[in-house]
């Protein structure tokens, strides 16, 4: 019997602990109009394996956010469009679609139809050939020959509705987020949409040095909006929702007590604390679901 107990995961080993739900006097400072409040009792190394954090209660800042959706896109200034200088037969390519090149390299050779002589098509800057018309034999006129495309550092362009407009602007920061990446950068300017979309565009330009990030891809914004610092903040997962209403669970000793609070502005991340809660108090602050489900469990349990 002991041999299949050791092999219970933490878990279910947490939910076998003394478990209290009472009428309390001890906190009395807190209770406001409620006199009864849920607790249950943890012994510190149980805690400490199923990973149950406190933090001391603070003051913190509250970042408000909007989501808005686009796209990445080249960098127009960072893509070549190479043609050849005088009218002639290309005689030899040095490339192919995806080679990298540098300033400088030389693309192909191409005879003047007037000198007779080779002279080369170089690169005008580094990157990488993203589009090539030119074989050996075919005349080059006036047509590109071929496209270098850096992307070192490529656009977001966000689309900002009219009822979003009076809360963004230029220089505000933005969190990008597309398929299992992001990165925090800030918008350069709001210009309006082409071909008479109804929204404008917010440019914003990301560091692309790792080559993580490629063009067209659909990815989600959240411009930070409105900063401001309030008096007591928790992050938004240590709070959880009992009989209808928001509690944090504050630690004295072994024991940990559900408070009811009144929660105001919220970032995802972050959330105010109205009232219920105090500077200085203790309380849980990761996996405090834990401590749900073992008061839910005692509750169905006392049902029957």
């Amino acid at each position: 019997m002991k041999s299949i107990l050791f092999k219970l995961p933490i878990i279910i080993v947490l939910l076998s602990l003394s478990l209290i739900t009472h009428a309390s006097g001890d906190h009395d400072e807190h209770d406001g109009d409620h006199e009864e409040q849920q607790m249950v009792t943890i012994d510190d190394h149980i805690a400490e394996k199923s990973m149950i954090e406190t933090a001391i209660a603070s003051s913190g800042i509250i970042n408000e956010q909007l989501k808005v959706y686009g796209k990445t896109v080249n960098d127009p200034s960072q893509v070549s469009h190479i043609r050849a200088r005088f009218p002639g037969t290309v005689v030899n390519v040095n490339v192919q679609i995806g080679d990298t090149v540098k300033v400088g390299d030389t693309l192909a050779f191409v005879e003047s139809n007037e000198s007779l002589k080779k002279y080369p098509i170089k690169a005008l800057m580094p990157g990488v050939v993203v589009a090539r018309h030119a074989n050996p034999g075919e005349m080059a006129l006036d047509q590109v020959l071929f496209t270098v495309a850096n992307f070192e550092k490529i656009w977001v362009e966000l689309q900002v509705f009219p009822g979003q407009l009076n809360q963004i602007n230029s220089d505000q920061q933005v969190l990008i987020s597309g398929s299992d990446k992001t990165v925090t950068s800030k918008i350069e300017h709001i210009i309006p949409s082409q071909d008479e979309r109804p929204y404008s565009v917010a440019r914003v330009l990301i560091s692309n040095q790792s080559r993580d990030w490629t063009t067209g891809l659909l990815v989600s914004g959240q411009v930070s909006i409105n900063t401001t610092e309030a008096d007591l903040v928790v992050p938004s997962k240590a709070i959880q929702i009992i009989e209808n209403e928001s509690v944090v669970f504050v630690k004295t000793g072994n024991t940990y007590t559900a408070l009811v609070v009144e929660t105001g502005r919220t970032d995802g991340k972050f959330t105010e604390i109205l009232s219920g809660l105090h500077l200085g108090d203790v309380y849980v602050s990761e996996n405090s679901y834990l401590i749900k489900a073992d008061l839910e469990k005692s509750g169905a349990s006392h049902d029957h």
